[in-house]
């Protein structure tokens, strides 16, 4: 019975083990989320904090990603396609698959108001990646 109890009491003190590492991973890992929300790593400057307000709320950042194609275009695409302030905010509000060939069609966005749609896209339409060296 005193070996059984001894048992428990290892079991207890691996699995809090095991969790407070889950937790300092989980606690890392959106550290490290958070962080690379807040700077773009192609070298670019930080995303200016009232953007990334933006870009948290309307939760575009579900399907896109500064410089990494997600389940949309990376930032840095999007801005590459050339397109004014009007398209962008037109694309959000009634999206075209057949503009983004190898992405899911995007899923209209007419709850997003216009003003922050084009604060957020006179940013991403100035993106300019870094030229690697």
């Amino acid at each position: 019975m005193a070996s059984q109890n001894k048992i428990n009491r290892v079991n207890k003190k691996m699995n809090s083990s095991r969790l407070l590492m889950r937790l300092r991973l989980t606690r890392a890992g959106l550290i490290v989320g958070l962080m690379s929300c807040m700077t773009l790593g192609f070298g670019q400057t930080e995303i200016p904090k009232a953007i990334n307000e933006l870009l948290t709320k309307h939760t575009c950042y579900t399907c896109h990603k500064p410089d990494v194609k997600l389940i949309g275009p990376s930032w840095i695409a999007i801005s590459g396609k050339g397109l004014k302030k009007a398209e962008f905010v037109q694309s959000v509000y009634t999206p075209d698959a057949n503009k983004w060939p190898g992405y899911p069609p995007m899923m209209p966005m007419p709850q997003v108001p216009k003003k922050d749609l084009e604060k957020i896209a006179d940013w991403v339409l100035k993106i300019k990646p870094v030229a690697s060296k």
